[in-house]
């Protein structure tokens, strides 16, 4: 997967490297040549003449000037580079490449001239750009176009060029090719009943191809490469094309003439408008002629939303499905026309925005006519009582429904008013484990009882149904044939006959048993995670609540002391004795207070390295065989007689956190020491096994104590568990640590060996990646 790497700043210096694409805008400089005077010579030694671009983006809107664009950038690697300017209606494009400050390539292209001016065929403009590693590029752009001008720049390796264009053909192809069907499966439904609605529908989405098509610069690639003259002109004469459609499907659907006939003269204006603009393409400055055409088409489609929310008011039946369809492309048309005027900055979705809110409009609009074109040709049957006609309407639509049913991808079926399957397709039949849709309308006897989970669950959703005449969904679980238990999403309707009553029910079901299972996991995992931050909470209000309470104690017990000092000193009665008494009390509740001050310091201190991020140690290469054999003599590390047998390379690189390391063996030691080895225990020796693989490092320490029990080697990760909880001042973080820098920082594993004795295995990275700021950009994953 390809990444876009953008860079924030003006100051960032973009640096290419494979499998990102680089957004140059932010990066680039621009002077506006309003006389156009300038050359390369001159803009190149005036320095000073250069702009950073408001909101870093390239897009100047429409503008008479030429505009002058520079871009750098520097290579990392070892083949070609490929520039890419994503619009392909710029007018005049020239280009001067300079490679380490000698010019490399000069290319003179646009749409105003023979397609094979383009050094790369592509819709868009590319430039190739041979490069080595390190090699700096700068690249000077003269810009000038009678339309939109804007710019968006990006650069890429080219094999990083060969992905986003195989990615970009994929996303075309299946872009045209929803459009094309719609267009091919409508025009054989108009064939087939010969409806005016369904050919006025066919010629607007066929018409808004060749926009589309025109727009992206695909016609000038594919069907007039050496016709410039007329590709300057074939945007507009394309989108005019469109607009006469557009408002002539517009009136028809809503049936305009008929329904309301004075928004119908409305809309012969506009049509007389747009039929203007046609006949405009051959007399009209290019210049007007494009802003004329843009706002034109948006007043068509804001009108054609406003007439749809009208009538969709005004109770017309179908109003509504134009009226959602219409928004989609509304919202498509206002984002791609506010970026074409410089409002918005140029992106994926704003570049794209009107197909996309098309391709949904379309989808959308073919349903609402096919429903329409239904309904009025069974009003028609029923009116003139032809049943001869309406039955064969019936079976048509049927076979098309049968098609969509048996070959769709969720779960479908219908069901009568007796608790049975009608008719199931193949992958409801699929996901309940039959082999045939047949099978299962057969073996299934009663839907309540044979596949429902909780029956009074289901017996009550279908009477809900009985009586609402509605639509309901349900999340449920049902039985499989074997008998296992799945999750699925079911949405049921009632079908009513001719009468009002219910005839039937019909639903789809989605298997959402993966969901269920990950919203089950997802609870328990937070169940666990709350239970540790509870453990954590007790722990440390434990912890710092005996020393606190003493202290308290202590100071309490000094204050009385004091209190009765100063009255037996007021009233004359203070004697040496019962002052030395106080002055001893004094001593003794000053070192109580102070030793356990130091030891809520202690556990602060080990409270602060529960935390990796506040260790603050930086990561560095180090032979760690050395960091282990200093382990011995570390201030830190009180062996006494324990003896300390260390296995490890006489050198072993690793880059790392060499602290971490060190804080790792001392926690293991002092664990060791304070909870492992019997108090006349002889003979006491700790191990360190160091295993080094290209990549991983395998440490084993393990110590000849007591051990540990089952319960506790379940439970020595968590935090505040201790076997030694008391006076002695044992808190029950320090494994807690342990298992945070190697899992956290470290990026490693750690589990309790199952032995005499106790013992650790971690499993490490040798080599931790050094941390990097890749300015905006990913990986290619």
């Amino acid at each position: 997967m390809v990444q876009l790497s953008q860079a924030e700043t003006q100051n960032d210096k973009v640096t290419v490297e494979q499998g990102y694409v680089y957004n140059l805008e932010p990066t680039s400089l621009f002077i506006e040549d309003s006389a156009g005077l300038l050359d390369l010579e001159s803009v190149q030694r005036r320095a000073g003449l250069w702009q950073i671009p408001d909101k870093k983006s390239l897009n100047f809107g429409y503008s008479q000037s030429k505009f002058w664009v520079k871009t750098q950038f520097t290579s990392r690697v070892d083949e070609s580079l490929m520039l890419k300017a994503d619009y392909p209606l710029m007018d005049l494009v020239d280009v001067w490449i300079y490679r380490n400050g000698s010019l490399a390539a000069s290319y003179q292209t646009g749409d105003l001239r023979p397609y094979d001016s383009r050094p790369i065929s592509d819709p868009a403009f590319v430039f190739k750009i041979d490069t080595s590693v390190g090699d700096h590029i700068e690249v000077f752009f003269r810009l000038q176009s009678d339309g939109s001008l804007t710019w968006p720049l990006t650069v890429m390796a080219k094999s990083t060029y060969v992905d986003v264009s195989a990615s970009g053909l994929v996303m075309k192809g299946a872009y045209f090719g929803i459009m094309i069907v719609m267009v091919l499966y409508n025009l054989f439904i108009f064939l087939t009943i010969r409806q005016g609605a369904y050919g006025h529908y066919v010629v607007f989405v066929a018409t808004f191809l060749f926009f589309q098509a025109t727009y992206e610069g695909l016609s000038f690639q594919f069907f007039w490469p050496d016709a410039a003259w007329f590709n300057r002109y074939s945007l507009p004469l394309s989108y005019s094309l469109n607009e006469i459609a557009m408002i002539i499907f517009i009136r028809n659907f809503m049936e305009l003439p008929k329904q309301t006939p004075r928004l119908d003269v409305y809309y012969r204006l506009l049509l007389i408008a747009a039929v203007g603009l046609l006949v405009g393409v051959t007399v009209l400055p290019y210049k007007y002629l494009v802003p004329g055409v843009v706002v034109l088409g948006l007043l068509i489609t804001i009108s054609g939303f406003v007439t749809g929310a009208y009538l969709w008011r005004k109770g017309n039946a179908f109003a509504h499905y134009f009226t959602v369809a219409w928004a989609l492309l509304l919202i498509g048309l206002v984002l791609g026309n506010l970026r074409a005027l410089g409002a918005i900055p140029s992106n994926f979705f704003t570049v794209h925005a009107y197909q996309l809110g098309a391709v949904c409009e379309v989808l959308l609009l073919s349903f609402a006519l096919a429903r329409r074109i239904d309904t009025a040709q069974k009003e028609k049957a029923q009116a003139e009582k032809a049943m001869i006609e309406a039955q064969r309407e019936s079976i048509l639509n049927l076979k098309r429904y049968q098609d969509l049913y048996d070959n769709a991808a969720a779960g479908m079926f219908q069901s009568d008013l007796t608790d049975r399957f009608i008719r199931v397709n193949g992958a409801l039949a699929t996901m309940f484990g039959y082999e045939s849709p047949q099978q299962m309308v057969s073996e299934v006897k009663a839907i309540s009882t044979t596949i429902a989970f909780d029956t009074v669950e289901m017996n009550k959703l279908f009477n809900d149904l009985l009586r609402r005449k509605t639509v309901m969904d349900r999340e449920i679980k049902v039985y499989r044939q074997d008998r296992s238990v799945i999750w699925v999403a079911m949405t049921v309707r009632t079908v009513l006959n001719e009468h009002g009553d219910v005839d039937h029910l019909e639903g789809s079901v989605v298997n959402i048993t993966e969901r269920k299972d990950a919203e089950q996991f997802r609870q328990e995992e937070e169940r666990k995670r709350m239970k540790a931050l509870e453990e954590v909470v007790v722990g440390v209000a434990h912890e710092v609540n005996t020393p606190l309470g003493i202290n308290l104690t202590s100071l309490n017990l000094i204050e009385e002391r004091q209190k009765e000092l100063k009255e037996k000193f007021e009233s004359g009665q203070m004697s040496k004795r019962s002052f030395e008494e106080f002055i001893s009390v004094l001593d003794d509740g000053v070192d109580l207070m102070s030793r356990n001050l130091k030891r809520i310091d202690g556990l602060i201190q080990s409270f602060r390295q529960v935390s990796v991020h506040h260790l603050g140690y930086a990561q560095s290469e180090f032979d760690l065989a050395d960091i282990l054999r200093g382990i011995e003599f570390s201030e830190r590390v009180e062996l006494g007689d324990v003896q300390l047998i260390i296995h490890a390379p006489e050198r072993l690189d690793v880059c790392s956190y060499a602290p971490a390391f060190v804080l790792i063996f001392e926690k293991l030691i002092e664990n060791s020491i304070q909870h492992g080895f019997i108090e006349d225990q002889a003979d006491k020796t700790i191990t360190i096994d160091v295993t080094a693989q290209p990549s991983r490092l395998l440490l084993s320490y393990r110590d000849n104590g007591r051990g540990l029990q089952t319960d506790d080697s379940d439970q020595i990760f968590i935090p505040f568990y201790t076997t030694q909880r008391g006076s002695s001042g044992h808190s029950g973080l320090g494994m807690y640590i342990l298992f945070n820098v190697i899992t956290q920082l470290l990026q490693g594993k750690v589990t309790v060996m199952k032995q005499q004795g106790f013992g650790v295995v971690m499993d490490i990275p040798r080599y931790l990646e050094v941390e990097q700021n890749y300015r905006g950009g990913y990986k290619r994953s």
